[in-house]
């Protein structure tokens, strides 16, 4: 007989390691069936030992040892994998069960028995490195398939990390033909049979490969992975939106690291942070930056407060952008506008001078708030609080309107301009299913002269080149209270320039402002010096590390649990503040915010602190945003 030490995989469990008893010797790594409560869940084999060994243990245990009832595990997770999942643990604050959970995909958990077994790591000759790897698409892959053909000839094979279903099959098809046969995809959406096939040639096949996959699948215990890739670094689906909200990209280097992997973070842009470390020397270039994004498109900034009328209505659409349409039309091209999400906090704007209202601190837009005499205006970036008898500081004109500008407006202002034109909506409204997402953004494709209006959702559908790229508006979004916001926005641009080919243009009601001026002239390293010194100004990451602690309920309830959390959290910063949306289904939301400095986290007392935290409170540790 064997106590076997393992640790259940299910969500929300909160529990770490369990002992079983069990008539046969179990494997370390290996995924069994453990009896939790009154049902069985998967679970990790960490520990084995003979029974005589731990008899004493037994002995003294004040709760009953369950038998596993059926010993047959498959060792699917590999030590390396295992230590990342220990150190992803343990800096997101979260039990080892919640985090192997999220890390592993559903076919590891529920048929184990069906993958091969894991087998031990190859020796590697050579040390590791880390790298940045700041290119447009073409010379970035470019770059990729160099780098694939050099681990090849080492008998390495590649792991490509990529976020979304999408970036992978843009991702293959820059794959040459002496590299796309020992490609293999790894994603959601594919059906059990086909993973299960996929993941055993992948395990039994001898020559190096490249596996090109979401986060999920870097459990694949391929033995011979000497490169691994975190591809389009910038985006934000890498961090998981269910807790342990663990981020992919930290997954992916950590786990680089334990296999002795060379790891490399690429995009045609990196995150603010990604450049912080570049320069600070922990990541090295893999080739020199590309700090100016070319374009062979015509750009230009269209100042829309120059389309004025005598009833003081804001103007939607330039005659730039409608005679873009037109040609469009004409040459049976392809354009996109982009327009601001649904449901976003509108801007202040003056009627009379087309001037948006602005913080005097921080220069972001102000929102109005509340109801009749309870109004105020709020800079969400800053926090700075004004009069809502505050006037135009350029005018002095008191007549303010909230600006908001939508895909449906939008949509409805293009036929309205080009009767007959064939006018497509891409957004989460119009598309809530990647499939109906998808179905959209063909029947574009395949309809020349037709416009497509879609938000940021949209872009991940955009595969392929356009003729025409144009940005309705973008405005809206600076009111968003985001430290990440400019790096959202600055994104956006460099993304619809990068697929527009003849002409791009942006309207703007803020034609001064230095990101939409980079953002057109394709200019990454000038916003790059302005925004990481605004980051050092307000001690954002990464001169800060964020803590996030929600909790959501009735507002009483909600009340009491976050002083009980400044109380036990005394000693440290804590900031306590609604949500920017405050109340979502009729529960009450609230979140603490700790900051950190640099090098801080992983802070041992803070963390036993956190951990005694009951499940209602919600850790986010790097957040993408604190609203």
């Amino acid at each position: 007989m064997y106590i076997i030490k393992a640790i259940p995989i299910a969500r929300g469990t909160g529990l770490d390691i369990l002992s079983y008893w069990s008539p046969k010797n179990i494997g370390f790594g290996s995924i069994i069936r453990a009896p939790l409560r009154k049902k069985t869940v998967a679970a990790v084999v960490i520990s084995s030992e003979s029974a005589v060994q731990s008899k004493s243990e037994v002995r003294r245990a004040d709760f009953p040892v369950r038998k596993i009832a059926n010993p047959r595990g498959r060792t699917v997770i590999s030590p390396e994998f295992f230590k990342t999942a220990e150190n992803m643990a343990r800096y997101y604050a979260s039990s080892m069960s919640n985090v192997l959970f999220e890390l592993l995909p559903a076919i590891a958990l529920s048929q184990y028995e069906k993958l091969p077994p894991a087998v031990g790591r190859t020796a590697r000759n050579r040390p590791r490195e880390s790298f940045v790897l700041q290119k447009n698409d073409e010379d970035r892959f470019a770059h990729y398939k160099s780098l694939i053909r050099e681990g090849f000839a080492r008998r390495e094979s590649v792991f490509m990390m990529m976020p979304t279903i999408e970036d992978i099959k843009k991702a293959c098809s820059y794959f040459e033909k002496g590299v796309e046969p020992y490609t293999y995809v790894f994603h959601g959406s594919l059906s059990k049979n086909e993973i299960i096939k996929r993941w055993r040639e992948v395990m039994e096949s001898k020559h190096p490969l490249v596996i090109a996959a979401t986060g999920q699948y870097l459990s694949i215990p391929r033995e011979d992975i000497g490169i691994v890739i975190a591809e389009r670094e910038s985006s934000r689906n890498y961090k998981s939106q269910s807790r342990p909200h663990l981020d992919f990209r930290r997954v992916a280097e950590q786990f680089a690291r334990e296999i002795g992997a060379d790891f490399i973070a690429g995009d045609s842009c990196l995150r603010i942070e990604t450049l912080h470390r570049h320069d600070l020397g922990e990541l090295a270039e893999y080739a020199p930056l590309s700090m100016r994004s070319l374009s062979t498109a015509r750009d230009s900034l269209i100042d829309m407060k120059s389309y004025k009328n005598p009833e003081h209505k804001i103007r939607l659409l330039s005659d730039e952008l409608v005679a873009m349409a037109q040609k469009n039309r004409d040459d049976n091209g392809l354009l996109f506008v982009f327009a601001g999400r649904r449901g976003l906090s509108p801007q202040t704007v003056c009627t009379d001078c087309e001037t948006i209202l602005s913080c005097d601190l921080c220069s972001a837009p102000l929102v109005l708030y509340g109801r009749d005499a309870g109004r105020f205006f709020l800079c969400n970036k800053c926090g700075k609080k004004f009069s809502a008898e505050e006037t135009c500081r350029k005018c002095g004109g008191w007549r303010l309107a909230t600006l908001g500008i939508g895909t449906e407006k939008i949509e409805a202002e293009l036929r309205s301009a080009l009767p007959g034109a064939k006018v497509f909506r891409l957004d989460k409204i119009s598309a809530p299913t990647h499939k109906k997402a998808s179905l959209i953004a063909e029947k574009w494709y395949a309809s020349p002269g037709s416009i497509l209006v879609g938000t940021e959702m949209a872009l991940l559908y955009l595969d392929r080149s356009i003729d025409y790229g144009a940005v309705a508006s973008l405005d809206a979004l600076f009111s968003i209270p985001d430290f990440r916001i400019n790096e959202k926005i600055f994104s956006v641009i460099l993304k619809m320039r990068s697929i527009t080919q003849k002409q791009f243009l942006l309207q703007t009601r803020s034609p001064e402002t230095d990101v939409l001026v980079w953002g057109v002239k394709g200019n990454i390293m000038d916003f790059y010096r302005h925004e990481i010194e605004n980051r050092k100004k307000f001690s954002f990451p990464p001169f800060s590390t964020f803590i996030k602690i929600s909790f959501a309920g009735k507002k009483d309830e909600v009340l009491k649990a976050m002083e009980k959390l400044r109380a036990l959290l005394a000693g440290f910063h804590v900031d306590v503040f609604p949500a920017f949306i405050a109340t979502v289904r009729g529960n009450y939301i609230m979140h603490a915010l700790v900051k950190l400095s640099p090098g801080e986290w992983i802070h041992t007392e803070l963390l036993d602190r956190l951990k005694t935290l009951p499940p209602q409170y919600a850790i986010n540790v790097d957040p993408e945003s604190i609203l």
